[in-house]
């Protein structure tokens, strides 16, 4: 044996003496007046260096740890070789949580050992779960599915232990039995199984938003969809930030992110965390040298509920929803007969029926996503984008932010009518396709007629003039009027109609926070200008005692359901 060196035994073993297993670093001590011996000092409990990792690019490198927890069993991690900086305290924080045990005296030899050699067996790694970039690998934090040597590569060993079986498929099936003629219990399930093809039919990040009042059961909803990839910790809170949602959303990439109760979120965040996930992209952030590190990528299907819409939550705050945001996350009411629920099957309330999914979502989960990803793995390069546009033809779009919506509606059929087929779901053919057709419909009723941009357009107009009409206006025809300070301009009486004269100012205030041209667009489609110049939207109008202004003649339609 050359010294210095490091030992690896997984028994007791002698060297002069009993030694416990573990690794050892063994050097020749040299003592003053003393002849010179072998020495061992002990660094940890069994700890092997497998093999080096790097993804795809050959880049973002690492090592695959084999170790012995307290408990005696054997467990892999595929360490990032960037954890190795400065002290080292991080990454031997997670291996003590993760359970091996670190002489105290000897912690920072650990370091040593793990660049003592470089292993000859080289591995891909992933840096999030989900498809490879092959297509044909799913990477999970315990399991690989398909034939591709690959391992999750993470800064932390639990990160992701929410994915994960447990109980029997048979029993949950007979769970997801229960689920027909229940809308929003199908649509929930269909969502949760929609992660693994938004790759694979080029989708973007995005889902539904279940509104209604408390003990409704639309968190038995969620609890069904979470059964699906986890047990009851894969159900996550809306109290997070947006960039604690990133390590979320990266960790549960081609899954469902499944998070209950807005109510919880800060309003400031919201809007935030909304676009973050549906973008599917993190910050880019600067590490301590000025250099961009890495952004963080994912793709998410996204069930979310809630006692109030995106809209109502982020004007707590004083925020207003945009298009994109209610786009990404579809607002649908879940008012059925009981509650969420349409049939109660044998139970006597929906109370019952709701705390049976619950109990039984706790003791069988996690087996469907697993055998949905296996099944998609063997229908190999099937053109999913192509079954996709088959299916948006079932649900009808009259405009370009409806079809958004029908795209995603599509996708949650096909992964319904696909699990379906695989005998995954216990349901009739076409059953899954129809409930969403149904939540559909549902979600066009919530949502009214027009643009969701031009209706907010409106609103907001609406909402300024119901606040300021009678305090900011003054009558154009009577200049003995006393002027305002804070005027936001003039009104003309018509035949019994108010037509309001805006200020540039008053009406870019009124719009919101919409690109002025934008607003100017919607309200010309909508025939709120009535009277304007050849050529433009407003109209030069003399003012007594203040001289002529470009102003904008509107008559708010009071029966256009803008809501």
């Amino acid at each position: 044996m050359d010294l210095p060196c490091f030992l690896v035994r997984d028994d007791w073993f002698d060297l002069n003496g009993k030694r416990k297993p573990g690794v050892w670093f063994c050097y020749q001590s040299a003592a003053v007046g003393k002849p010179v011996t072998p020495t061992a000092i002990r660094i940890c409990s069994p700890l092997y260096v497998a093999a080096v990792t790097h993804t795809e690019d050959g880049r973002y490198f690492g090592r695959l740890l084999r170790f012995l927890d307290t408990l005696g069993r054997w467990r892999q991690w595929a360490m990032p070789m960037e954890l190795l900086r400065g002290s080292g305290e991080e990454l031997r924080g997670e291996l003590l949580a993760a359970g091996v045990e670190i002489e105290q005296r000897h912690r920072a030899k650990l370091a040593d050992y793990l660049q003592w050699r470089v292993p000859d067996k080289v591995i891909f790694a992933a840096l999030r779960t989900g498809w490879t970039t092959n297509g044909k690998t799913f990477v999970l934090p315990e399991r690989i599915l398909g034939d591709q040597d690959v391992y999750l590569q993470s800064d932390a060993i639990h990160q992701a232990a929410s994915l994960r079986c447990g109980g029997e498929f048979l029993q949950w099936q007979q769970l997801a039995a229960m689920c027909i003629c229940n809308s929003v219990l199908m649509v929930s399930i269909c969502v949760a199984l929609a992660g693994p093809l938004l790759n694979k039919a080029h989708q973007e990040s995005g889902g539904i938003h279940w509104i209604g009042d408390t003990s409704t059961g639309k968190t038995t909803a969620l609890v069904l969809a979470a059964s699906v990839w986890g047990g009851e910790d894969f159900k996550r809170s809306w109290r997070a930030t947006s960039n604690g949602m990133e390590s979320v959303a990266v960790m549960l990439s081609d899954t469902c992110l499944c998070l209950d109760e807005i109510n919880e979120a800060d309003p400031q965040d919201i809007g935030a965390i909304v676009y973050c996930l549906g973008n599917g992209t993190g910050k880019t952030r600067a590490n301590k040298i000025g250099a961009a590190r890495q952004v963080q990528r994912w793709r998410l299907s996204i069930l979310s509920t809630g006692e109030r819409s995106i809209s109502a939550a982020m004007q707590e705050n004083g925020k207003q929803a945009k298009a994109g945001h209610l786009m990404r996350l579809l607002n649908i009411p879940v008012a059925r007969r009981f509650g969420v629920f349409d049939e109660l099957h044998q139970f006597g309330d929906g109370r019952a029926l709701s705390d049976h999914f619950r109990t039984q979502c706790a003791r069988h989960f996690g087996h469907a996503g697993v055998r949905f990803v296996e099944y998609l793995i063997q229908l190999g390069d099937a053109d999913f984008a192509s079954v996709l546009s088959q299916l948006e033809t079932q649900f009808p779009c009259p405009d370009n932010q409806t079809a958004r919506a029908a795209s995603k509606f599509a996708l949650y059929a096909m992964a319904g009518e696909l699990a379906i087929e695989a005998g995954i779901l216990p349901w009739p053919l076409g059953s899954a396709l129809a409930a969403c057709q149904a939540m559909y419909q549902q979600w066009m009723l919530a949502r009214g007629s027009g643009l969701t941009e031009h209706r907010q357009i409106l609103q907001n107009v609406s909402d300024f003039l119901l606040k300021h009409g009678d305090s900011k206006f003054t009558d154009k025809m009577n200049p003995q009027e006393k002027p305002r300070a804070d005027r936001s301009g003039w009104y003309v009486d018509r035949a019994g109609e108010r037509i309001y004269l805006f200020t540039s100012a008053a009406l870019r205030e009124a719009g919101g926070n919409f690109d002025f041209n934008r607003v100017l667009d919607a309200l010309e489609t909508a025939q709120w200008i009535v009277e304007h110049d050849q050529g433009k939207r407003s109209k030069k109008t003399a003012i007594s005692g203040v001289g002529k202004l470009n102003l904008y003649w509107l008559q708010p339609n009071a029966d256009e359901d803008h809501a």
